[in-house]
């Protein structure tokens, strides 16, 4: 019974998150078992422990920046502060700090050599 219930909590957070949740301005774990109407405590061990990320910012940023990556390439004339804004960050600041923790390069690196890529293929 206990894994079946982290079945269904796990298949809620996907399905919440696929829709877009983690671009809530100032999420919090809080905020989030809120929506999937799960424990905080259970919530944060599904993300630590069942899905394997360290904390539930590197879970939210992975997913932010995921979605600036398509963004970046998808969309060459917007600029990288409106990504940011779109995909849940204040400031382009911390988008950028995120952006380098998880890719090890800039957005405006990151745009460039992927539409460079594109453009020879």
């Amino acid at each position: 019974k206990q894994n079946l219930v982290l079945d269904e909590a796990g298949q809620k957070l996907r399905q919440t998150m696929g829709e877009g949740f983690y671009r809530t301005e100032k999420l919090t774990l809080k905020r989030l078992s809120e929506e999937i109407d799960f424990p905080e405590y259970k919530t944060r061990a599904l993300i630590n422990e069942t899905l394997g990320y360290r904390n539930f910012n590197d879970y939210i940023n992975q997913l932010r920046i995921a979605e600036a990556c398509e963004k970046l390439v998808q969309e060459p004339d917007t600029p990288i502060l409106n990504i940011a804004l779109d995909v849940g960050y204040r400031t382009l600041s911390s988008f950028n700090r995120a952006f380098k923790d998880i890719l090890d390069q800039t957005p405006t690196a990151y745009r460039q050599t992927a539409t460079s890529t594109n453009n020879n293929a």
